[in-house]
């Protein structure tokens, strides 16, 4: 803003020498002004001006300086620049707000009805044990298995959800229990001990709970998953 404000400023000067030179300590504005794949609002404002200008006989030249290094002009130009912006008295000279603000705003919005909505939901209880808050879930990057996607849904791979759907006559598991669910594979079944307990050794604390289990021991957990032979615990 300081650039094209200084360009229109430049535009009512009347010399004989054309000639100026616009001193800046902002190198992502020289590096925009160069690079012909950004049209940022600002941006093209300062080169509508500098073309202006050009077409006015004037000679316009840039110059990066480095900033807090007790440059005086620059340093007088960051303090009137912190002055008018804390100031409610300063006119307002800019109203657009830049694509990514906009994006990132959106991007928070939805989350935010996403997270509404997941909490509301009836449906996919198993699955929100583990990721309880949306925002979380984005930010982890998670390489799914078929093991690893039944253990999050739920569905898939045990006696229960076969019986369910009449893939099996019974829920009975191997180790004698009457209901063989996902959690009573992960966390109960006599025939997952030997690798319950190498995850116990490895994490410390028993029991955790599924969403500590996911984000805090998430390698040592779905090393777990991928040790258990669910063939042959559906036999």
């Amino acid at each position: 803003m300081a650039i094209l404000k200084a360009l229109q400023h430049t535009v009512n000067i009347h010399a004989q020498v054309k000639t100026a030179t616009v001193y800046t300590d902002s190198r992502i504005t020289l590096d925009s002004l160069k690079n012909t794949n950004i049209h940022t609002a600002l941006v093209e404002e300062i080169r509508q001006q500098l073309m202006e200008l050009k077409n006015m006989q004037w000679y316009i030249q840039f110059c990066w300086v480095k900033a807090h290094v007790v440059i005086l002009r620059n340093e007088t130009a960051d303090t009137l620049a912190k002055e008018a912006a804390t100031s409610t008295d300063t006119p307002e000279s800019c109203d657009k707000v830049p694509k990514g603000v906009v994006k990132s705003e959106l991007e928070s919005l939805s989350v935010k009805e996403w997270q509404r909505e997941w909490y509301k939901s009836p449906i996919g209880q198993n699955t929100k044990q583990y990721f309880p808050d949306i925002a979380a879930r984005l930010r982890s990057k998670i390489k799914l298995s078929p093991k690893i996607t039944a253990v999050l849904t739920g569905h898939g791979m045990t006696k229960a959800y076969l019986r369910r759907f009449h893939m099996s006559e019974d829920a009975t598991c191997r180790c004698g229990n009457e209901y063989q669910s996902m959690d009573h594979i992960l966390f109960h079944c006599g025939k997952t001990n030997a690798q319950r307990e190498i995850l116990q050794q490895q994490i410390g604390t028993w029991p955790a709970s599924k969403e500590e289990l996911i984000t805090q021991y998430k390698n040592q957990f779905f090393a777990f998953i991928e040790s258990i032979d669910f063939d042959d615990l559906n036999v």
